[in-house]
């Protein structure tokens, strides 16, 4: 069951097929493989796993909403999913809480599943319904597959990446496709194979059926973080929605590519689409070993911080200036420092003396190193 040829009703002859040389994305399964266990090795703090897990959500939501043409930035979508209502009239945002739903249902889908979690066509449908509840679309036609009248011809893509591909437009043969697609994919030829390259198969040829009027970009992307996730690559998975949405061009014609060589090279007409999602992973964990590590870096200095405080060897309003130095990569003018609201709030009140006189306590402790042009940075650790 490796290569799975379906004859459709309307649509020809449709064919699932792996597509790729191992032994060619060996070396980058084995990177991701060290990536992924190296990071999972991590001792990671409460604070720190709580962090990462509001970081990686909101960028892939963002990912993924971007690529289909959303304009919010991560700090609007975090505002979404802690403060929006379950229904909101600004359509935007109710696209950003139902991919927060839809990312919830699927982790508690596989959280709950026993003994391991299988795709089936139930949990695709409600997957949509999800993303596309209470939207002011009636192209979405949550949770059921298109049906095109033959006055209605459904087009994916266009001509700058690499051409618009018709998918197949009848009911019956979107039904027929997507149950095949589920038992291909949960066959135990492909289920032998590593998660990545099934995740990747399953993002792909759910993009190629293409079954619902609106929103399949979403739950494919989601389907494949969905068999990532159930195989024990939380963070990282979500992370790969940025590396498309940075490379959308590169995304778009790795799809196209794929298509074209069906026939003419089936033993490897998806290596390169695999290729691309395999470098967003790896990206991805790349991304993630470094964010972890900072925010280690920065708990730790709270931690440090905190200590000072309590043992008096600094003031509060030192702590405040300690703690934001602590958060910048580079050095700061304290020209610029004195300019931001929450410093002038943290003097509010207190002269210009107590103000120096801070400033002289934090460089000669050697807390803070002013350099001759007027920049200063944390010196933590002293």
């Amino acid at each position: 069951m490796m290569t799975l040829k379906i004859e459709t009703h309307r649509s020809g002859i449709f064919v699932f097929q792996v597509g790729a040389d191992l032994e060619k994305l060996r070396p980058i399964l084995d990177k991701i493989d060290y990536g992924h266990r190296l990071f999972s090795s991590l001792p990671l703090l409460p604070d720190i796993a709580a962090q990462l897990e509001k970081e990686t959500l909101v960028s892939s939501i963002r990912g993924t909403d971007c690529i289909e043409g959303g304009t919010l930035t991560e700090d609007e979508i975090l505002q979404v999913i802690e403060s929006t209502p379950e229904v909101t009239q600004e359509e935007r945002k109710q696209r950003i809480s139902n991919l927060s739903k839809a990312y919830q249902f699927v982790e508690q889908q596989v959280i709950n599943s026993q003994p391991a979690f299988l795709l089936s066509e139930q949990f695709i449908l409600h997957l949509h319904q999800i993303i596309s509840s209470h939207l002011n679309d009636g192209h979405y036609s949550p949770g059921q597959y298109r049906d095109n009248p033959k006055s209605k011809i459904t087009k994916v893509g266009d001509a700058e990446h690499g051409g618009a591909y018709k998918p197949p437009q009848a009911h019956i043969d979107i039904k027929l496709l997507m149950g095949q697609l589920v038992a291909w994919l949960n066959s135990p030829e492909l289920l032998e194979f590593p998660c990545l390259i099934r995740a990747a198969l399953a993002h792909y040829y759910f993009e190629r059926i293409h079954p619902f009027q609106d929103g399949n970009g979403r739950v494919g992307r989601l389907l494949e973080k969905t068999i990532l996730l159930a195989a024990g690559y939380k963070y990282a998975s979500r992370g790969v929605d940025g590396y498309y949405l940075q490379n959308i061009d590169a995304y778009f014609l790795a799809f196209n590519h794929a298509r074209k060589q069906e026939k003419d090279s089936p033993e490897n007409c998806n290596q390169v689409f695999i290729e691309f999602v395999l470098n967003g992973f790896a990206t991805s964990i790349e991304r993630l070993h470094h964010r972890a590590n900072k925010l280690m870096e920065h708990f730790l200095i709270l931690a440090w911080l905190g200590d000072l405080l309590k043992n008096k060897r600094i003031n509060q309003r030192e702590y405040g200036i300690l703690e934001y130095l602590g958060n910048q990569p580079n050095p700061v003018t304290t020209t610029q420092l004195k300019k931001y609201t929450w410093y002038q709030h943290l003097y509010h009140g207190y002269s210009l003396s107590t103000e120096s006189r801070d400033w002289t306590h934090l460089i000669n402790s050697g807390l803070v190193i002013k350099s001759e042009n007027d920049a200063v940075k944390l010196n933590p650790f002293i």
